[in-house]
């Protein structure tokens, strides 16, 4: 194996009911549509006149932080429409009373409606653009739809509104409350009210307050440090949206021991140890029950926090340093959980790819290099010398490019170096997606006849948002991702009836598992508080989720890979290769799992320039 610099070294490559029009409130579906509540500075629940409407109410999380950021606006109220998770229509009322006896508070009222002049969703998303003000391409842009598409939809608008104009139905939008929340393509350059509320709801999500001492009413608190604005937003999203449907569906049963779990994050620069460690400290400041995290938690100074906090602490970063550290010390460091397989076993998944697809008969190398491109991160190691062991007494030789930068890599100049190295297998050993695609990108405007094949980056939704049919062909591989089967299917449903969007293939699905194991553990302790307890239950329980079992009776407190650390799906979770074929992804291997067969790659199948 061996290790190469590319040209020049790091600076080379640094670079609506049918009706008449009115301003009336919409009608009910029926009288057990309607919730009325009130909603405090601090997001509690208070009744109002209906003995169902905290029932009704609390599972509506998104609801209840709207009308706490009405609270700390300058608006009065705000009207909208709001999808629920058993996709329900909802027509939602808010009117702020700021000067009543026990402080500033909004009356939350909610009505189930028929889609307003038999509209559909996606139709309601283009309506609310259209008031906002934007043209067909700027939605387009929003919505990751054709020009085409909108304009269509912009046609079925007019037609069931019986509405000729642009202007006729902005108004009538927005005189009605016919916006939805979320914002459609987000709330960002948002002009309307609807787009600050949104705002201002995430901003004091993001906050971290103190927890009630309040016996019996403080929630069970789970901290999750999160890149929410540098590298790794896409994957943050996704991590924050698993996290939360598990909340809203265990608080929808009642909670845990009689409270309800809240999360709270903070924004951190996970490529920044003093970022992430002050994140962590405000978390732990913060007094939470638990935190969860995907790539935190290398640094030893950090585990050394954790360690301190003495509370469960779950992550998937994937390092096996971190792993090795929680071994060495398991005494002092045995409430740090790493929920799936280290990085080290994707060179083993990757021998084992190569070799299924050449002794199948389904892929034969033009020759036998494979060129590892390893962007700088720290601690990172992907097996590559049990991959070198495995694949060199086939006749494999690999070469590693490992002094590419974290940002701006100049990708052009990758392609040329791997031109001039010619492989027969391209590794990009890397977990964001702002390497994956533009890399996919620059490989396809000079291909080389070699199969790419990527670290977990593709299981992000944006990547294929992104890259559309470019990514067709692409292989890659987790060592946790979402199964095909009955469990994991209908997570899917439930993810888009909440959100509105598919999940990726990995994150969203164990940040859901990661909350469920833990509210398991709660649950049969019988205090959140017990930290020795708690992991004590999590040492020895088996859980088993979305993405596979989870047992961490294991030297160094570490998931299991199916079937390399174990022979047994019970206790392990599969490391799935995928590949990507006409916009879906398609599980390769391990048996059971694969629901597809490996296809060449488009570039493999036309003459290469």
């Amino acid at each position: 194996m061996r290790r190469e610099a590319t040209p020049g070294g790091n600076a080379a490559i640094a670079g609506l009911l049918p009706g008449k029009q009115s301003n009336q409130p919409l009608p009910l579906a029926g009288p057990e549509g309607l919730a009325r509540v009130y909603v405090n500075g601090a997001g509690v629940l208070e009744e109002l006149d209906s003995g169902m409407s905290l029932y009704r109410v609390k599972p509506h999380l998104d609801l209840i932080r709207y009308a706490r950021a009405l609270i700390h606006s300058e608006r009065d109220e705000l009207k909208f429409i709001w999808a629920d998770s058993q996709s329900r229509w909802l027509f939602v009322e808010l009117h702020a009373e700021r000067e009543s006896p026990t402080g500033a508070r909004v009356i939350l009222q909610l009505q189930t409606i028929d889609p307003p002049f038999g509209l559909t969703l996606r139709e309601l998303d283009v309506l609310t653009l259209i008031a906002a003000g934007f043209g067909n391409e700027a939605i387009a842009l929003r919505l990751e739809v054709s020009a085409r598409t909108v304009t269509k939809h912009v046609e079925n608008i007019f037609t069931k509104t019986k509405t000729a104009r642009r202007a006729g139905v902005a108004g009538m939008a927005t005189d009605r409350g016919l916006l939805r929340l979320p914002t459609p393509g987000g709330p960002e350059s948002f002009p309307l009210g609807t787009g600050t509320i949104e705002r201002l709801a995430r901003q004091l999500e993001h906050s971290v307050p103190r927890p009630s001492s309040r016996i019996g009413k403080r929630p069970i608190y789970v901290g999750m440090p999160l890149a929410l604005t540098g590298q790794g937003k896409p994957d943050a999203i996704e991590m924050l949206s698993g996290a939360q449907l598990a909340v809203a569906e265990i608080n929808a049963r009642g909670g845990v021991l009689g409270r309800e779990i809240q999360l709270l994050t903070v924004d951190c620069d996970t490529g920044s140890e003093a970022s992430v460690f002050q994140a962590y400290s405000q978390l732990i400041s913060a007094e939470v029950d638990a935190i969860t995290a995907g790539y935190s938690c290398v640094e030893t100074k950090i585990q050394k926090l954790i360690a301190d906090y003495r509370g469960p602490y779950l992550h998937a970063a994937t390092m096996a340093s971190a792993v090795q550290r929680v071994r060495d010390d398991l005494s002092n460091l045995g409430n740090i959980f790493q929920v799936c397989a280290s990085d080290i076993n994707y060179g083993l998944g990757l021998a084992r790819c190569l070799t299924e697809l050449e002794s199948a008969g389904q892929w034969r190398p033009r020759n036998r290099r494979l060129v590892v491109l390893q962007p700088v991160w720290p601690g990172l190691d992907i097996g590559l010398a049990e991959l070198d062991r495995r694949t060199a007494r086939l006749g494999w030789e690999i070469r590693v490019l490992s002094d590419l930068p974290q940002e701006n890599v100049d990708w052009d100049a990758v392609i040329r170096t791997l031109h001039r190295l010619d492989p027969s297998v391209v590794v990009l050993a890397s977990y964001f997606t702002e390497h994956s695609i533009p890399f996919q990108r620059a490989f396809l405007k000079q291909p080389i006849a070699a199969l790419v094949y990527n670290l977990y980056s593709p299981s992000v939704p944006i990547y294929l948002d992104a890259l559309r049919e470019q990514a067709n062909g692409v292989l890659w591989a987790t060592t946790t991702g979402l199964y095909s089967d009955r469990i994991g299917k209908a997570f899917v449903a439930r993810y888009q009836q909440q959100f509105g969007r598919n999940p990726g293939q990995s994150h969203a699905s164990i940040a859901y598992d990661r909350i469920n194991i833990l509210a398991g553990a709660w649950s049969r302790i019988g205090n959140s508080r017990r930290f020795d307890k708690v992991v004590a239950d999590l040492r020895s329980s088996v859980y088993r989720g979305v993405n596979g079992a989870y047992y961490f009776g294991t030297d160094g407190q570490v998931g299991l890979a199916f079937p390399d650390d174990t022979q047994d799906p019970s206790i392990s979770q599969a490391h799935l290769v995928f590949q990507i074929q006409n916009g879906l992804h398609r599980i390769l291997s391990p048996r059971p799992y694969a629901n597809g067969v490996f296809k060449l790659p488009p570039w493999l199948e036309r003459p290469q320039t």
